[in-house]
C-alpha cells in the first residue's frame, strides 16, 4: 500500500508531535547557594569582591533580570575500563583480554557548561565570579555546603509550552570564561560559565 502524500503532508502540519521546535532559550534557576556566605568568604579573606545579586531573585519575573542561556551542555558520562589483570588470566591460551569496569567519572569529568545571555545585571561580575573566588579560598570540603546548590534548566517550545529540562544538583562554577570588550562592539554578550555537579537527572 502507497504512502497518501496528502494525508502524510496534512498529519505534519497540523499534529503537534510533529513540529520542529525553532531555536529558543533556556531558563535557569539557581537555589540553595548563600550569598552571604560567598560574601563572608571574601571578607575575611580581604577581598574586595562582592556578590552584588541574590541570584534566586533572578529566577522571578519581578526581579527584571531572568536568567536565559543560549545554549546548555550536558555532562559527559564516561566511565573508565581496564584490562583484568587482577585475575591473572588475560592473554593466556590466545584469549583477548577481559575487560572491567574501573571507575565512573568523577565530577569534573561530568561537567556543565552554560553560556548565560547578558540582561541588565552583569551576572558573570556580580555573581559568578565572587561565587568561584569564594569557593578558592573556603575549598569545598568544609563549606557546609552553602557554597553549593542546585540548578534546573529548562526549554520551552514557541508556543511556551514546556519542551524538556534537567537538574543538577550540588553544583559549583569551576571556571568563568573571559570576553573582548571593544567599541564596536554591539553584540549581546555570552557568558561562559562552567560548574561541577554531583549528579543530574531529567525532569
Amino acid at each position: 500500500m502507497g504512502l497518501d502524500i496528502d494525508k502524510f503532508l496534512s498529519t505534519v502540519t497540523t499534529d503537534e508531535k510533529f513540529f520542529l521546535n525553532m531555536p529558543i532559550f533556556w531558563t535557569v534557576s539557581i537555589t540553595g547557594v548563600s550569598v552571604g556566605e560567598i560574601n563572608g568568604t571574601l571578607i575575611l579573606a580581604g577581598e574586595t569582591w562582592k556578590a552584588n545579586v541574590d541570584i534566586m531573585d533572578m529566577t522571578e519575573n519581578s526581579a527584571g533580570n531572568i536568567l536565559v542561556a543560549q545554549s546548555v551542555t550536558l555532562p559527559n558520562e564516561q566511565p573508565q575500563f581496564d584490562t583484568m589483570v587482577a585475575a591473572g588470566v588475560d592473554g593466556m591460551g590466545g584469549f583477548l583480554p577481559t575487560y572491567g569496569l574501573k571507575a565512573r567519572a568523577g565530577f569534573l569529568e561530568r561537567q556543565l557548561s552554560v553560556n548565560f545571555l547578558e540582561t541588565q545585571m552583569d551576572v558573570a561580575h556580580n555573581f559568578f565570579r565572587p561565587w568561584l573566588i569564594a569557593i578558592g579560598i573556603n575549598g569545598l570540603i568544609e563549606d557546609g555546603g552553602s557554597l553549593k546548590g542546585d540548578m534546573e534548566v529548562r526549554q520551552y517550545s514557541n508556543g511556551g509550552k514546556f519542551i524538556k529540562g534537567f537538574k543538577f544538583n550540588k553544583v559549583f562554577p569551576t571556571a568563568v570564561e573571559g570576553y573582548t570588550l571593544n567599541y564596536n562592539d554591539t553584540d549581546v554578550k555570552i557568558h561562559s560559565v562552567t560548574f561541577g555537579c554531583l549528579n543530574y537527572q531529567q525532569l
